[in-house]
């Protein structure tokens, strides 16, 4: 089964990824952050890992209920 990874994006929207590689793939690094498609309003943002101390578990579970479906890097 995969692992899915809980992420902020830049508007402050909390979703589920398939991973979240920590690798330079190019331009579409930004430091700790990578460019995702947010499920919630189905722009490109910047997003970083979500700090799961911070999280309810109510927060977590609608998280990982909204999936990105394509990221850059």
């Amino acid at each position: 089964m995969e692992q899915r990874t809980v992420v902020r994006c830049a508007e402050g929207h909390l979703f589920s990824t398939v991973g979240f590689p920590m690798r330079t793939l190019g331009a579409g690094r930004l430091g700790q952050s990578r460019l995702i498609r947010c499920p919630q309003c189905g722009r490109l943002r910047s997003s970083v890992l979500a700090d799961p101390s911070e999280l309810t578990g109510a927060q977590v579970e609608r998280a990982l209920r909204r999936e990105a479906v394509e990221f850059l890097a």
